[in-house]
């Protein structure tokens, strides 16, 4: 053989062992990716952009996929939030109520959002706050939150909880603890929201208060009882449109439900939960009649949104009637996240009383309010 074919064998040797090489490493790297993948799964850990085949699957088994109070902290998401409503009694008997939430947005960028309102029942006094900052103000706990900018504080680990917040027109301090174990929400704390992605989602229902709060130069001593929200998930809320009610009964039963909605109107879920003695019972469409009685038009952006509500839940024998407490409660986020919704205080009559929330976003209002 030539000296110059010995060459070209070598050559050709050489490039198919770099090639075998090649096969060799990225079989190598699948059948780690796959195997981490397993891995995963069977810990509960994958991420909240799972197929919803996967999910179905999942909850199925009923475990529960969130592990607290390590999932109290941030997650690398598109979306999350920490959110507080409450109602608040002076000592001089002042009632007020509040909701107070901070958001994680992974856009081209991380940035913060504040979104804050209170509500002096008395007057009709309510005023709001919104601040949106580049990054993560947050102080990296690994388990708990810590959020500070300003004058704003929120921070929490495992139910025992502190917020705080100042204004020229209001201001709180408040101290919150968990007087409930935590309930989560589809019962694995993983809901699917279709096209619009799934997301973890678990609450703690009523938390205790104790404090300061006020209008500036009118604070006092105040107690009371709240409501917490942690949810985060690789989906658009900018897709979606909601209502949203956070009840809490006099009796002690504690009543989530969220009806949801596509871009365009279309009804996609209608879910929640019921907890009462410690014992949760998972909420369907055919568990909770629901009719909106009557509607109110913003002035500032001609919205109709639906405030006062009738439920029925026939299995729990309930019966009652929602009634906003200040109706003039639409939220302008136009500065922070460019939208507007219905966020305020209600009050519960019919076969139990209570206090609650409500939340409703402009796209579900419905055609029989236009």
């Amino acid at each position: 053989m030539s000296e110059r074919k010995r060459v070209r064998v070598k050559r050709k040797s050489r490039r198919a062992l770099k090639r075998r090489n090649y096969f060799l490493l990225a079989l190598a790297l699948v059948i780690l990716a796959l195997c981490i993948f397993a891995l995963l799964r069977t810990q509960g850990m994958l991420p909240a952009n799972e197929t919803a085949e996967d999910w179905y699957e999942l909850k199925k088994e009923d475990r529960v996929l969130v592990s607290l109070p390590a999932d109290d902290a941030v997650h690398d998401n598109y979306t999350e939030w920490w959110y507080y409503n409450g109602h608040l009694q002076g000592q001089d008997g002042h009632q007020y109520s509040f909701h107070y939430a901070v958001f994680l947005l992974n856009a081209f960028a991380r940035h913060t959002v504040i979104h804050a309102s209170f509500l002096d029942e008395e007057t009709g006094q309510r005023h709001t706050f919104q601040a949106r900052t580049a990054g993560n103000p947050s102080r990296d706990a690994k388990q708990g939150f810590d959020f500070r900018v300003g004058d704003w504080l929120m921070r929490g680990f495992d139910g025992s909880d502190r917020i705080q917040g100042k204004t020229s027109e209001f201001s709180f301090n408040l101290d919150l603890s968990s007087q409930a174990a935590p309930v989560f929400q589809g019962g694995t704390g993983l809901l699917d929201f279709g096209e619009a992605g799934t997301s973890y989602y678990y609450s703690r229902p009523r938390m205790g208060i104790t404090g300061y709060a006020g209008l500036s130069g009118k604070e006092q001593a105040v107690s009371g009882s709240a409501w917490f929200d942690h949810q985060w998930g690789d989906f658009r809320a900018t897709q979606l449109g909601w209502e949203w009610f956070a009840l809490q009964l006099d009796n002690g039963a504690d009543i989530m439900l969220y009806q949801l909605y596509s871009s365009t109107g279309e009804p996609l879920l209608v879910s929640g939960t019921y907890t009462r003695n410690g014992v949760t019972t998972l909420l369907s469409q055919d568990d909770v009649v629901s009719k909106p009685l009557s509607h109110w038009q913003s002035p500032l952006s001609a919205y109709k949104y639906p405030l006062k509500w009738a439920i029925e839940m026939p299995k729990q024998q309930i019966k009652i009637t929602l009634s906003p407490s200040h109706k003039y409660s639409e939220f302008d986020a136009r500065q922070t996240t460019y939208n507007l919704y219905w966020e305020g205080a209600v009050q519960i009559s019919g076969t139990h009383r209570g206090r609650g929330f409500l939340e409703v976003s402009p796209v579900a209002t419905r055609a029989d309010s236009k």
